[in-house]
């Protein structure tokens, strides 16, 4: 996948969503962009998302989401606090996008 994060998201959406107003964090943002891209193309692991226009707008929102918590929780442990999954988050606006099908182009014997 050769997509650039930044045509799927632009990085003004992405400091929006951070609440950034500058741009002193955009090498980070968009390094944790990146991250959240590849794990996110690695779960739906969908052959069909080739192209910019390809990408429905819950799998960026996902992205956000995922970029949000690694802008947010820098570090691999966070101590003194309590943590809980949002329901219908990151799993869930990925859903749609996964691939259940297996590779397009395996015949299946009959």
């Amino acid at each position: 996948m050769s997509i650039p994060v930044t045509d799927l998201i632009p990085m003004t959406l992405m400091r929006k969503h951070l609440r950034v107003d500058d741009d002193g964090d955009d090498d980070l943002i968009e390094l944790y962009a990146e991250s959240a891209l590849a794990w996110a193309l690695w779960y739906c692991d969908n052959p069909a998302l080739k192209a910019v226009a390809d990408f429905p707008a819950s799998f960026k929102a996902a992205l956000l989401l995922l970029l949000g918590h690694s802008y947010a929780s820098r570090e691999a442990v966070v101590i003194g606090t309590i943590t809980a999954e949002l329901p219908l988050a990151v799993d869930s606006l990925l859903w749609s996008s996964r691939n259940f099908r297996g590779p397009p182009d395996v015949e299946v014997a009959p």
